[in-house]
């Protein structure tokens, strides 16, 4: 619980002080409570079988919880490869308002939040996409919000730019 509040306090405090350094930790943080929430739950069901006690409310949360890490752990490994990313990314690198805020820009990480939908049929594939990235620049970094949309025969745009 310890390394979880750690991650968390240091992920918000960086943003709140503006020190560019390791601004995934919030992210982190987050996934740690997740592993944390479960860990918790496993200890429960521990103590309601001496008990004689039901679990099966804890089974429930240890499972949904289960599939969301496991969800944004494919997706965070998944998404990268896609044509969305690579228009996302390439906006990023080239947008000169982007830049105007941060400086060059020297990477992006990827967060797992967001959605992703698509729907193909024979005219072609419409989609929207909400991706949020840490933008590392050399002077500053931010927190970025892109909205994406894909109508048939048109490649990924981007539709709003959130901060």
């Amino acid at each position: 619980m310890i390394t979880t509040a750690v991650f968390l306090i240091y992920g918000y405090s960086c943003r709140f002080l503006g020190v560019y350094f390791f601004w995934e930790s919030k992210s982190i943080g987050w996934v740690l409570f997740f592993v944390t929430l479960i860990l918790f739950l496993l200890d429960r069901i521990k103590l309601e079988k001496t008990r004689n006690g039901k679990t099966i409310g804890e089974k429930i949360g240890i499972a949904v919880q289960s599939l969301v890490l496991v969800t944004k752990a494919v997706l965070f490994f998944v998404i990268p490869h896609t044509e969305f990313y690579e228009n996302a990314k390439s906006y990023i690198m080239t947008n000169p308002g982007i830049e105007q805020q941060t400086g060059p820009v020297n990477d992006i990480f990827l967060l797992p939040y967001g959605a992703i939908s698509s729907r193909s049929n024979s005219a072609g594939t419409t989609g929207q996409a909400d991706l949020h990235f840490v933008v590392k620049g050399r002077d500053k970094y931010i927190d970025l919000n892109l909205l994406m949309g894909k109508e048939t025969g048109s490649d990924w745009q981007i539709v709003v730019r959130e901060q």
